[in-house]
């Protein structure tokens, strides 16, 4: 009777099985976009906290219930700072939500960053990283975004 069961069991947890699977690779990555950069108090002479304000943006056609972010922010094509976050925001469906992550920057990269603006016409900036998800059955996709400032113009 046992061996009948576990047979049952196995049979009816394979499609469930697939229909997460189904569901991560049917996942959009968000679009995430960085909306301001604010200098925060330092911490010590060779670090600086800064805050991004991040707009998240949903392509897909159902929420997304976010636990946390990784990533990089590269401005003119050189790491400028990087951080995680592990605080939940919900992206509505085809919408957008806000939100604000602490990165971490050396003073040295700010100084690089300074010194190479007088040479540049525009502002190229990078966001790479991971989404990780509280929605049952999705663990994480990976997003990237690229823009370009000039003149105080997004293109």
């Amino acid at each position: 009777m046992n061996r009948y069961l576990l047979t049952f069991v196995i049979a009816a947890a394979l499609p469930l099985m697939n229909g997460c699977a189904t569901l991560m690779s049917s996942v959009e990555p968000p679009d995430v976009h960085v909306l301001n950069i604010t200098p925060l108090e330092s911490e010590g002479v060779f670090e600086q906290r800064v805050r991004l304000d991040l707009r998240v943006i949903n392509p897909n056609d159902f929420a997304l219930m976010i636990s946390g972010f990784s990533f990089r922010l590269d401005v003119n094509d050189a790491r400028f700072a990087s951080g995680v976050s592990n605080e939940a925001i919900s992206v509505p469906r085809l919408g957008e939500a806000k939100t604000s992550v602490v990165v971490t920057t050396s003073m040295l990269d700010v100084f690089r960053q300074v010194m190479g603006l007088a040479d540049r016409e525009t502002l190229d900036y990078a966001i790479n990283g991971k989404v990780y998800f509280a929605n049952p059955g999705m663990r994480s996709v990976s997003f990237s975004h690229k823009a370009s400032l000039s003149e105080g113009k997004a293109n």
